[in-house]
């Protein structure tokens, strides 16, 4: 149990992985004395069934251990295993769903992401990487090299997944139907243009403050005054003709 989904995925889940020591046989008499029993006792009783599936070896197995095995006095602990969990202290936690096992025991790589067309490669499959993470230099993939037909990208620094990454369509590739790449969010082509003329908010406020009738608070000279309510910008020139000559 050495693969990299394996040690990763107890180290997600909190569990210490602790391999049998070398040279030392002792620690692998408890599984061996269970499989005795699986051996002799169980598998004897599917012999005669035909067609043995999954599911049936399964429920069969579920079966025998909870009502035989479980409750079966042991020779060295002079009680059932079911009796010594009852007394021992509660050291269980609650199961996960199947998905996040699924996803917990996946080793994790990393892979630079080609900005040419979005892609990056995993043991030959090339995968194609959403827009929204095409600024990602480096990808962190979560996988299990049994199906890399379900890829993931995670997050390094929390480890979550932030989506789930599809083998390229070549074929489609090759005929020139590519899906358009969208616009990655703070680039030039993304950033919106502003809309022509005065936004409606600074209109609305010069319209107020032109139907308060005060005077202006400044004296525009050689500048063009807008005239909020008529739309138009007339020339104003300084200063007024009667006090030119004053001046």
């Amino acid at each position: 149990m050495l693969a990299a989904e394996t040690q990763q995925g107890l180290l997600r889940l909190g569990i210490v992985h602790e391999t049998t020591l070398p040279f030392s046989p002792y620690p692998n008499g408890k599984p061996e004395a269970f499989w005795n029993q699986i051996e002799g006792r169980l598998l004897p009783m599917l012999e005669g069934v035909g067609d043995l599936t999954l599911g049936q070896r399964n429920e069969a197995t579920l079966a025998w251990l909870e009502m035989e095995y479980n409750r079966k006095v042991h020779s060295e602990l002079g009680q059932t295993p079911l009796q010594g969990y009852w007394a021992g202290r509660e050291v269980g936690r609650p199961a996960c769903s199947s998905e996040a096992l699924r996803l917990a025991f996946t080793a994790e790589r990393v892979r630079s992401q080609r900005r040419s067309d979005g892609t990056c490669t995993l043991h030959g499959v090339r995968l194609e990487v959403p827009s929204r993470y095409g600024h990602f230099p480096r990808l962190h993939l979560r996988f299990a090299a049994w199906d890399l037909g379900c890829v993931h990208l995670a997050d390094p620094t929390i480890g979550a997944i932030l989506c789930r990454l599809y083998p390229l369509d070549k074929a489609r590739n090759a005929q020139g139907h590519r899906a358009p790449r969208q616009a990655i969010l703070g680039s030039p082509e993304a950033t919106p243009t502003p809309p022509a003329g005065l936004a409606p908010l600074l209109r609305r406020i010069l319209q107020q403050y032109a139907t308060t009738g005060l005077p202006p608070a400044y004296l525009p000279k050689d500048e063009i005054a807008h005239d909020a309510c008529s739309g138009t910008w007339p020339t104003i020139s300084w200063p007024p003709p009667a006090n030119r000559n004053a001046t």
